[in-house]
């Protein structure tokens, strides 16, 4: 069956029978009902947890030994990749190089849909190629239906580069999954106005790409406890943030944790390894090395023993 005739039977084409008279709601009713709606789209993702976990420890390999994160998605999906890409720098202290989203329709389709762009696999394949992904690398497909072939054209060319692949989808029986190592599928039911996949699929895909980034980069030491200990202070409110931070980790007033940052080339860890260990920031950096970038074991260690 030529694909364009199976998209009426996609689960993220249904229609919710119990919401048929939607557009006769009140406003109060339409909020209580999306908002309904959308717990059922949170719920899915807990049920998921399994298999999110899988992608997580995917993700963690990966980025751990040198390699990257990189999204391939259209429209919704692809926004929220590189939504979730672009947040990765600040909150964790990553080069922009290490979590990467290409997009169907490339820049532009970040702000406007760019039609038809979803429908070229030749041009998913043709994204992993400029990007010259490797062994190194996780591929994580992100497609709401399954069958974008964008994203199929992307995956396959990243499998034939003998990356990991990953998919995150709403289509339980999507095609993609086929040329994904990892799989998290996602059954959210039909949407509130049926095939607007930017609802629940959206807002289940947004936890995953974000449960996903968070936990590998817990796992990889960009967190301590719950801080963001690897931020950049780009702005007002972030340097604030990491000077709250630097006095959390030593115990120092504003003013001295403020200088300590400095000091400390505007790293909150770095900053902190330099109070407890009694070292500059060249003594941080080689400290932190053999931590594996870990800061728990450079508190917790006795500085006076050997």
């Amino acid at each position: 069956m030529a694909q364009r005739e199976r998209y009426g039977d996609l689960p993220t084409e249904q229609r919710n029978p119990r919401l048929r008279h939607l557009d006769t709601r009140s406003e109060l009713e339409l909020v209580e009902t999306i908002h309904e709606q959308d717990q059922e789209a949170l719920a899915a993702v807990g049920r998921a947890g399994v298999a999110v976990a899988g992608l997580v420890r995917l993700a963690v390999r990966a980025l751990g030994g040198g390699g990257r994160l990189v999204y391939v998605g259209a429209g919704t999906s692809g926004r929220l990749a590189a939504l979730d890409a672009a947040e990765c720098p600040p909150t964790f202290g990553v080069r922009p190089s290490r979590v990467v989203a290409v997009i169907a329709g490339g820049r532009r389709a970040l702000h406007r849909a760019v039609e038809g762009a979803e429908d070229s696999r030749p041009d998913g394949a043709e994204a992993l190629r400029r990007l010259r992904v490797g062994p190194l690398d996780l591929v994580c497909g992100v497609s709401a239906s399954g069958v974008t072939p964008f994203v199929l054209g992307g995956l396959a060319e990243a499998r034939r580069r003998g990356c990991a692949t990953a998919l995150v989808t709403c289509g339980p029986e999507a095609p993609a999954r086929r040329l994904a190592d990892a799989v998290v599928a996602l059954d959210v039911g039909a949407e509130a106005v049926a095939g607007s996949t930017r609802m629940k699929a959206g807002l289940a895909t947004k936890a995953v790409l974000h449960t996903l980034t968070t936990a590998a980069m817990i796992r990889l030491g960009r967190v301590h406890d719950n801080l963001m200990v690897d931020l950049r202070p780009t702005s007002r409110k972030l340097r604030r943030r990491a000077i709250r931070i630097v006095a959390e980790l030593t115990g120092l007033g504003v003013g001295p944790s403020a200088r300590l940052l400095a000091r400390a080339d505007d790293s909150p860890k770095l900053a902190a390894v330099m109070h407890h260990r009694g070292v500059d920031l060249r003594g941080a950096r080689a400290l932190l090395r053999r931590s594996g970038g870990h800061l728990r074991p450079l508190l917790e260690e006795d500085p006076r023993e050997p």
